[in-house]
């Protein structure tokens, strides 16, 4: 085997791993429930602080799917859904405007997420929750 070939094979293997972290995790709604505070943003490199602004953000998503969130100290409230096959919550907010969140990683006390917005969709998004 070539040399290159060797580095093809190990970067599709390195590609395969990294991606089945997400879209092989079970998503279980139920481990969703709750309130999920804000902790850090991680680009590639580092993990960065909320910003003053959004020291006290957070989402609470409820079993009638109904979600209240705090960003920048404004609340906004809206419906949500769980989409398992692709792994994303999709908020949708009284005037029917919609973002995603793309599911990364999902504990009953950690939520890794990737929003589809432009400018933040390359920041990973940590979330941390006192739900049991």
């Amino acid at each position: 085997m070539t040399q290159i070939n060797k580095f093809l094979t190990l970067t599709w293997v390195i590609f395969m791993v990294c991606t089945s972290d997400i879209c092989g995790q079970e998503i279980d709604k139920k481990k969703l429930l709750g309130t999920w505070y804000l902790e850090k943003y991680r680009d590639d490199a580092n993990y960065y602080p909320p910003t003053k602004k959004e020291k006290n953000d957070y989402i609470l998503l409820e079993r009638d799917m109904r979600y209240v969130a705090k960003t920048e100290g404004t609340i906004e409230k809206g419906t949500w859904m769980l989409n398992t096959n692709g792994a994303y919550i999709e908020l949708k907010d009284p005037n029917g405007e919609r973002e995603k969140m793309y599911i990364k990683y999902a504990t009953p006390n950690t939520l890794v997420v990737l929003f589809d917005i432009e400018g933040i969709r390359e920041l990973e998004v940590h979330y941390t929750s006192c739900n049991q």
